[in-house]
């Protein structure tokens, strides 16, 4: 999604360069990397742990349980709701990489589109997935709260 988005505006920066799209791509693959490590950091230093405070504040005070990531991990692993989760997520995640991927050489190929065109029509796509994610969960925790 950032891609198809940045990737116009980036072409049209570059363009008295000799190959602008190639100089487009490639600042279109540093920007989010620098803009995602720069939003870690600020959570990693701004943030706390969980809703009810950092982890290390609640296991001194007693509220949380100290259990160890192994033990952790185990319960995860035995549980079957975690297998079938990722299995789901998995095939989804694939579908949508692989949409991601070719959907703008499809539309440039089948419809005779510039880059820029087939990139921002790809790019609805990603932009549903932000909704659709949303929603799914928003519509599994109202199903859970009911049916458990």
């Amino acid at each position: 999604v950032m891609g198809s988005a940045l990737f116009p505006l980036f072409k049209e920066i570059f363009k008295n360069e000799p190959n602008p799209a190639e100089f487009a791509w490639r600042w279109v693959s540093i920007v989010p990397a620098v803009v995602a490590f720069g939003i870690g950091v600020c959570m990693y230093f701004f943030s706390e742990d969980s809703p009810k405070g950092n982890y290390s504040d609640l296991k001194k005070h007693g509220t949380m349980a100290n259990i160890s990531a192994a033990s952790s991990f185990r319960s995860g692993a035995l549980n079957l709701n975690t297998w079938f989760l990722f299995i789901q997520y998995a095939c989804c995640f694939g579908v949508e990489l692989t949409m991601n991927n070719a959907a703008a050489l499809y539309f440039k190929d089948q419809f005779s589109l510039t880059t820029e065109e087939a990139a921002a029509i790809a790019s609805i796509f990603g932009w549903m997935n932000l909704f659709a994610r949303g929603l799914g969960g928003f519509f599994s925790d109202k199903a859970n709260a009911k049916a458990g």
